[in-house]
């Protein structure tokens, strides 16, 4: 069911509840997410880091984006069966399911004004509900809910942090460093609306120029999307599998469920294995 995304109000919301999702099933068909300033690091780690133009034209940035699919169509390889993530770090995007955001004015009973974004829910996510038992939107005095605040302060942090990103995307723009994709390389040919860092563009910039990327974050969010292309050759792979796997119901279906646990297998060892690494440390 697509999404039905509602800002959040007392006049809407109030005597109404929400439960927490317990599946990433609601995942399963997304492309691409957009990614903040702090996660960078974790992203690259796991998928692959990708820019889409934004913005008007003659003032556009790109945008970078975690990629959870690179095929047009389709389902997330990092979303199981069982709506389990298979990843080792969830993007921060989607972990507040069935809330998002908007530039705009605090929700009625919103804390504070220093920063302006209207609170949203989806109510096609099937968590919106009329039994108390579930998180209240609003309490009887008016007051937003415990839970909902903490919504809220996630999405008031996240805006901050995605003002960082934008600013370190904008200087990436400016110094001249960006280019299309190139489909003829292992994993791309699909990819072609996004972006990537031309790295001779990128070596050849000045002292002056990286200083400038190093000040506003941009420098960082460049080796992180360095890092994260190997992962692009890698999901293509995935998917491939995947989609060469004998349909549910035929005479192979033994041989089906043998390849699709061993894919999930390795993608679950990988992720327990980056998950000592970090415990390590």
């Amino acid at each position: 069911m697509p999404s039905q995304f509602v800002p959040v109000s007392q006049s809407r919301h109030g005597g109404r509840y929400w439960r927490r999702f317990t599946s990433y099933d609601f995942a399963r068909g997304l492309r691409q997410v957009p990614i903040v300033s702090g996660e960078h690091e974790q992203i690259a780690a796991n998928f692959p880091i990708l820019f889409r133009p934004s913005g008007p034209k003659g003032a556009q940035w790109c945008a970078p984006m975690a990629l959870l699919r690179s095929a047009p169509v389709g389902n997330s390889a990092f979303v199981a069966a069982n709506g389990s993530w298979r990843a080792h770090y969830v993007p921060s995007i989607l972990r507040v399911h069935p809330f998002g955001a908007r530039p705009g004015r605090q929700p009625e009973g919103g804390p504070g004004e220093e920063i302006q974004m209207a609170l949203l829910v989806d109510e096609a996510s099937g968590l919106i509900s009329d039994n108390p038992d579930d998180e209240p939107f609003f309490e009887a005095d008016g007051e937003m809910g415990k839970g909902l605040a903490e919504v809220v302060e996630f999405f008031r942090q996240r805006t901050i942090a995605a003002r960082k990103t934008q600013l370190a995307s904008v200087a990436l723009a400016r110094a001249g460093v960006m280019k299309q994709v190139d489909p003829d390389q292992p994993g791309m040919a699909d990819l072609a609306e996004f972006q990537v860092i031309d790295r001779a563009r990128f070596q050849a910039l000045s002292d002056t120029v990286i200083s400038q990327l190093f000040r506003s974050g941009a420098l960082a969010l460049a080796f992180a999307h360095f890092v994260s292309l190997s992962h692009v050759a890698f999901l293509h792979n995935v998917e491939k599998h995947v989609e060469n796997l004998p349909p549910e119901g035929t005479s192979a279906g033994v041989f089906k469920d043998e390849r699709s646990e061993r894919l999930s297998d390795f993608l679950d060892a990988l992720a327990e294995a980056q998950d000592f690494d970090q415990s390590e440390h």
